[in-house]
């Protein structure tokens, strides 16, 4: 067979097609069968090769068209799949499959709302498709719309109780809303159906590292690198493990490769396994920070390019009509106001500013906890509003944008609550990052970062995006 590798049954396949084809070459089915075990085999290039034959032996087979896509698309070549896909729906516009495969290159080319449309289409065919509900509640999820997605994964699962994929991914979107548990146990439900499932090990290790388990998230992400030695976010997240527990054996191999991970992804234009938050904890180069956390910022703007919203435009930043009151309005932004440490060092500010010249608003994006902390921070603000209430980026950003906020601050970056993609539509004039989050945000929206000579020197200027507004001593209230 050519050097080829086949397990018993699928030689027995094989060698039953070439039979038949010995007795007819001129069958495009069985032309077309046999490059499906090809194709299953990874032979490629010989699966590639015969879907082609049986291209030319029945020119309207969409089938083969579609089968021969998949395999151009795992190849890399993604012009030519897409081209059979369309071949495939010209000869059969009702073609389920090529749908959703199509769909799924359109994502990926982040054309997010033609392949919203594509994967509707393909389950209005056929609505018991269940990894187009998977898929279409994926791209949901990437917008935003965390209950539809939800209900698109219980679809997928309900369809296909086995689906461990569907799992993990509903997984995901419950723990971005905050439904720890309910991620656990989708995860854990993953695994058990395929114990093999190495993006199951690694987002139940993510689980366990949020809250703080490290041995049992060290467990997980080793045992995801033995599933699948190149998985580069689950090496990178367990190198932040263990330099938390300050485990420094093969500390210089581990660094070393973690580097090579990130330039590599940013060479490629991918989102990088290393978050702009930890990148400062290992040997980067400031360019590479920079490069980092500029990726996540162009992340942000991708997802407030399906709210059909552009950002607000002020033709003049810095020509602020004050208003009837003559005062400046001062806008904090933070997830956390109320028993955090960015609370415990900034609670009295809102309370300190000259009320003659600045009116203060408080934005929250975590709800209330009910200590004293938050109490504080809401006597003192003269506006103090709860945005955790309003998960629409869009409308919160409206709201900002309302009261006529002239100066934005955000206190996260890119810690977690975050929510950067309401300063990607520019609600405010002036953007200045403070105090939450030390390093640059690489964002265009972003314009200034608070600091001080001797966190950030003059000489590294070049390593944040935003202007450097200098306070005399230090940045850090206490």
């Amino acid at each position: 067979m050519n050097g080829i590798s086949y397990d018993s049954a699928q030689f027995g396949a094989v060698s039953c097609y070439l039979r038949a084809l010995a007795l007819n070459p001129n069958h495009a089915v069985v032309h077309g069968n046999l490059a499906c075990v090809y194709y299953e085999q990874g032979h490629l290039d010989l699966a590639i090769e015969t879907y082609k034959r049986a291209i030319e032996l029945q020119q309207n087979f969409p089938d083969a068209y579609c089968n021969l896509a998949n395999a151009l698309k795992e190849k890399g070549l993604v012009i030519e799949a897409e081209q059979a896909y369309n071949t495939a729906l010209t000869l059969c516009p009702n073609h389920a499959d090529s749908l959703n495969n199509l769909a799924n290159i359109k994502r990926e080319q982040g054309k997010i709302e033609e392949a919203t449309r594509l994967y509707l289409e393909a389950l209005k065919i056929y609505p018991e498709f269940a990894a187009a509900h998977s898929n279409l509640a994926s791209i949901l999820q990437q917008q935003g719309r965390l209950q539809d997605a939800i209900e698109h994964y219980k679809e997928a699962i309900r369809i296909s109780p086995t689906f461990a994929d569907a799992y993990s991914n509903m997984g995901n979107t419950l723990k971005e809303m905050g439904d720890v548990n309910g991620a656990l146990q989708c995860y854990t439900r993953a695994i058990q159906i395929n114990p093999a499932f190495a993006d199951a090990q690694s987002n139940l290790a993510s689980i366990h590292k949020d809250a703080g388990n490290i041995p049992e998230a060290i467990q997980s992400y080793s045992t995801a690198l033995k599933l699948k030695s190149d998985f580069p976010d689950a090496f990178c997240n367990l190198a932040h493990c263990l330099q938390i527990i300050c485990d420094w054996t093969d500390y210089n191999s581990r660094m070393k490769k973690l580097v090579t991970i990130v330039e590599d992804q940013l060479q490629k234009k991918r989102l990088p396994s290393v978050h702009p938050h930890h990148s400062m904890l290992y040997p980067l180069s400031h360019e590479q920070r920079k490069a980092i956390a500029s990726r996540h910022a162009q992340l942000c703007i991708e997802k407030i390019q399906v709210l059909h919203k552009p950002p607000y435009n002020f033709s003049d930043r810095f020509n602020i009509r004050m208003g009837k009151n003559n005062r400046l309005k001062i806008g904090y932004v933070s997830s956390d106001f109320g028993n955090h440490p960015t609370s415990h060092l900034m609670q009295s500010i809102p309370g300190m500013h000259d009320r003659s010249r600045v009116e203060v608003f408080c934005y929250a994006l975590s709800p209330n906890d009910n200590t004293n902390f938050r109490q504080k921070i809401m006597q003192e603000s003269e506006h103090f509003i709860d945005l955790s209430s309003m998960p629409c980026n869009g409308t919160a950003a409206d709201r900002i944008n309302k009261d006529g906020i002239h100066v934005l601050i955000n206190m996260n970056g890119y810690t977690k609550g975050a929510r950067n993609e309401i300063f990607a539509l520019r609600p405010a004039p002036i953007q200045v990052m403070w105090l939450g989050y030390p390093g640059t945000s690489g964002a265009p929206f972003m314009d200034y970062i608070i600091t001080d000579a001797i966190t950030s020197p003059i000489e590294l200027a070049h390593a944040y995006s935003e202007k450097l507004a200098y306070m005399p001593h230090t940045f850090f209230i206490g």
